[in-house]
């Protein structure tokens, strides 16, 4: 197990690590002895109706699956979504109302699980490329781009002889400004545990996956719209 952290670790980040040990409900597809077994916490996220969000990634012209994502927010954001998709003539473009309420989100637990195997570069190279669609949205800013972009290749050294194996799984724990991420390999390794403390943290993440052009915003939000049968 690798566990690192960056920055100045606050009374936010103590009280998130501490609260990381008692899971609720399991995520689609995996069961709650293995949340457990890696401490992802998920209380609070993932309530209410409109609390979860889920995807499916698709690489190549055969639609190869390379991953689903999903993301759990807290009750105040999933309220905020109710709310857009009850009055959704007075928020004009419903899409971007509810992909704007979720990067303002400050809980939140984001799951990925890796169908296919990738290798690092692919991988760095992705996260890259949807940080870069964050930045053009003013979400972070180039400063913050570029000391991430740096970081990422030390932050995920553990995959540099590995690389990523169907069947893994990556967790992302957002608490206000705290980042705590935990990956399991497809053998139920823990092959890291890591906190990150700082806005930029959150906005990073959150901003890979909501800001326009990404490769997760369309699917993500298409699942709330396409459960109250909106488009």
């Amino acid at each position: 197990m690798e566990f690192r952290t960056f920055g100045t670790v606050s009374l936010t980040a103590l009280v998130a690590v501490a609260a990381a040990s008692i899971p609720a409900t399991p995520l689609p597809g995996q069961s709650l002895a293995a949340d457990t077994a890696i401490a992802a916490d998920t209380v609070g996220a993932g309530t209410g109706t409109f609390g979860r969000m889920h995807m499916l990634l698709e690489r190549t012209i055969l639609n190869v699956d390379v991953l689903t994502l999903d993301v759990r927010v807290g009750p105040s954001t999933a309220d905020r979504i109710d709310e857009l998709l009850a009055k959704p003539r007075e928020f004009g473009g419903l899409s971007d109302s509810v992909a704007a309420a979720a990067l303002e989100a400050t809980d939140v637990l984001a799951r990925i699980e890796f169908h296919r195997n990738v290798g690092l570069t692919r991988f760095l190279g992705g996260i890259r490329d949807n940080l870069r669609r964050a930045t053009r949205a003013g979400i972070v800013t180039p400063a913050q781009f570029r000391s991430i972009s740096a970081d990422l290749p030390h932050w995920y050294s553990f995959l540099a002889d590995r690389d990523i194996r169907s069947g893994d799984r990556m967790y992302q724990r957002v608490r206000f400004d705290t980042l705590r991420t935990v990956y399991v390999g497809a053998e139920g390794d823990l092959l890291l545990d890591q906190v990150d403390v700082g806005p930029e943290r959150r906005l990073a993440v959150l901003g890979g996956y909501f800001a326009p052009g990404s490769d997760f915003r369309e699917g993500l939000v298409a699942s709330v719209l396409d459960a109250v049968g909106s488009d």
